[in-house]
This record gives structure tokens, sequence and C-alpha cells, in this order.
């Protein structure tokens, strides 16, 4: 088969592994403070068995408060994918908008389920073949609403035994989701819950929300640095006004300095390579212990054969 039949076929045959967009619960946090978190696993230490070793009292004497881990559920629902020659947000002074004028649609659909934490996602194929170009950023529209799942173990100073926190339903998040502890045999389950994404502003000391459509570039793990926006559902993908309008999360990822995805004759198909893994899940810490769960920016991988 020729490289270019074959890439028209393949495009799409996009390899997601552990997990998508995650910037619901603690964005705020990550814009406010212009820091990228932790991995748990470099804040706290290495595990053994998938337990952390260290005590809620260790954990607390390291000044942990915050880190990121790798969920065991991230559903998102996802309606396009895209390359681009340049970036697709522009930013004015009162205003950013999304634009694929210098872009190429790789995958449009009525929306497309999956929790990415499971591994390979099947998607449409593209009709025809992207351009052959040199893209440095790609984009995907997703529905503002994630379902995500999770827990942490850590060590009891008491007993030497394992105490586990477990993500809790959505009726039972009022300021903390983790159920933590249950000990011994008496593990508890970690329950499904979802976060919807309508603002990237801040809260004040008395809960109240100032609007913000826009997330701006934040470097990823490893290099890279991607960036969001939140719209309306129309076709033009208009920029929100405010929490009521929202309803799709556009997320922008501008490849590493030096590394654009490059498609040329030669080029028999595209991967992108989605992963939380130990990034992708916030843990929020009180007193050493896990009080809350919730989402975090994934990195993608490109590469192409």
């Amino acid at each position: 088969m020729k490289p270019k039949q074959y890439l028209m076929k393949n495009i799409n045959s996009i390899l997601i592994g552990f997990g998508l967009l995650g910037f619901a619960s603690f964005a705020n946090t990550a814009k406010a403070d212009e820091f990228t978190p932790d991995k748990c696993i470099d804040a706290i230490g290495e595990k053994v068995d998938g337990k952390y070793t260290k005590t809620a009292a260790q954990i607390n004497n390291l000044n942990v408060f915050f880190c990121t881990e790798t969920p065991e559920r991230f559903e998102i629902t996802i309606h396009e994918l895209g390359l681009c020659t340049s970036p697709p947000i522009t930013i004015t002074e009162n205003s950013e908008t999304f634009s694929k004028d210098n872009c190429v649609t790789t995958m449009a659909s009525d929306g497309i389920a999956a929790d990415l934490a499971s591994g390979l996602v099947a998607l449409p194929s593209m009709d025809g073949r992207p351009e052959s170009n040199t893209y440095s950023h790609a984009y995907i529209i997703i529905t503002n609403t994630f379902g995500l799942r999770g827990s942490v173990t850590i060590k009891d100073a008491n007993t030497g035994a394992y105490n586990t926190y477990c993500s809790m339903t959505d009726e039972d998040q009022f300021g903390s989701n983790s159920t933590g502890p249950t000990t011994g045999g008496s593990l508890c389950t970690p329950e499904n819950h979802t976060e919807i994404l309508d603002t990237f502003g801040s809260t004040d000391e008395n809960g109240v929300h100032t609007f913000d459509a826009y997330f701006p570039d934040e470097s990823m793990d490893g290099g890279g640095k991607v960036s969001a926006l939140l719209t309306k559902g129309d076709a033009n993908l208009t920029t929100a006004q405010n929490q009521g309008e929202v309803e799709r999360l556009i997320g922008v990822f501008e490849t590493n300095s030096g590394s654009p995805v490059v498609i040329n004759d030669a080029t028999n198909g595209l991967e992108m390579e989605l992963t939380v893994t130990d990034i992708g899940y916030g843990i929020a810490f009180g007193g050493g212990e896990p009080i809350y769960f919730g989402s975090m920016p994934f990195k993608p991988i490109f590469s192409t054969f």
C-alpha cells in the first residue's frame, strides 16, 4: 500500500494511553499559583506494590499539600482532533478566540465517549489526508465534563499496615471526596465522581467565582505546553462569556521546541499518545492525609511512522 493511501486510512488510529484532558478541579490552583505541581512519587517517595511507604505524619513533614497521581478512570467525550501550523487560539487584550484557519481536522464526530484510562480508543478515520507540512500545535475538542475515579494508599504509623483513601461519589463531595482511611483487609473501593469544568477563574474565601474562559500556556512534564479555552457548543465554537454558556473545552498542545509533527510523502501514519500517568489526577492533602481528588492536565506524545 502506498504511503499516502495508508495515511488517509490510519491517521486517526490514535493511541491514547492512560488519560486525557483534566483541567477541572485543580486548574484554578495551577493557574493562580503559576506552578507545575510535583508528582506524588517525587514529592512523597517511591511506592512498593502500589503503596506509599511513608505515613501521614511523614508526608506532612515533607510539606506535601498537593501532588499528582494516575487516575483509575478518566472518561471524556471527544468531538474533534486536529493539527495546526500555528497557535489556534488568538489572544487580544480583552478576549481569546479559537480559529482553525491554519489547522487540518483529523477527526470529527457528534461525540465519542471514552474511558481513556482503559487504553486504546477507536476513532473514526479521517476523510482525506493531512497536507504535508510542519505542525507545531494540536488541538482537541471535548465536552466539558470528566468522569474520574482513584485512590491512594499510605502507611499507618501505629500498626505498620496500610491505609487506603478512596474517591467518593459526587453527592458525597462537600469540600472533601476522600473516604479515608480504611485499613487492613477492609480496604475501600474507589467510587466514580464527575467534574464539570465551567470556568478557569478563581474562587474567593466566600465561594464566589470569577469567570475566566482561558487557561494560559502551562509547561508540561517532559516538555511542550498546554492551554485551553471554554466555548459554547455552536458551530463557530464561540468563546463563552459566562459559566452558563460553557459546553465545550478546547485543549491546545504545543509540541516540544524543535520537535514539531512533520508529515511528508514518506509518512505512513501518526500516533498521538495522551498520558496522565503520574500527572493526570490531582490529590490535595491535609495533615498528610489525602482529602480531595480531581483532574489535572495530561501530556501528549506525538510520533509518525
